[in-house]
């Protein structure tokens, strides 16, 4: 059972980092930041944003922030299924959703530290735009709008975006 969970996270690891490296060739800058920010110091936060995610719904759908502005996102799990909350523009999102849906039994909100920890470096969740939970739980991270443009959070697991888990950030 370890092996077979082992090759799965080097399966992902591999796949990850096509994807990775698929984003830097379109311009994607997968070091701290990012065409939508980068992640936030926790002394700069300027505003906290909840979002509650259900079956199959998050309860806001836009979001507006100013350049500049830091922000602790809070994803809180109402749902009876796993869900994730990514920020990022479309092309991120695109490419993060395919790698969820070429990777189905990956249990993302499951994971160990260590399990995680093994993957930095591959995976752009690990740069601080993305937390996965399982149901009830309750997950933050912060991050730093650093230029202005029109974004996207979503839930990347198979299915979910497309029947309405995601959401519009605007950066004025």
């Amino acid at each position: 059972m370890m092996n077979m969970k082992i090759c799965l996270m080097l399966s992902i690891a591999a796949a990850l980092s096509l994807a990775t490296a698929a984003l830097a060739d379109d311009g994607h800058n997968m070091g701290e930041e990012m065409l939508f920010g980068r992640p936030g110091d926790p002394e700069q936060v300027t505003r906290t944003v909840t979002i509650e995610a259900s079956e199959i719904a998050f309860n806001v759908q836009e979001l507006t922030f100013t350049t500049g502005e830091t922000v602790k996102f809070v994803l809180a799990n109402k749902g009876e299924q796993n869900h994730e909350l990514t920020i990022g523009d479309s092309e991120t999102q695109l490419a993060h959703r395919k790698m969820m849906a070429e990777m189905p039994a990956m249990d993302h909100a499951q994971m160990s530290d260590t399990e995680m920890s093994e993957m930095q470096g591959h995976d752009h969740m690990m740069e601080g735009n993305t937390v996965d939970t399982a149901p009830g739980e309750t997950k933050t991270f912060i991050w730093q709008f650093t230029k202005p443009g029109t974004f996207e959070f979503a839930c990347n697991y198979p299915g979910h975006a497309e029947v309405g888990m995601e959401g519009k950030i605007v950066v004025q």
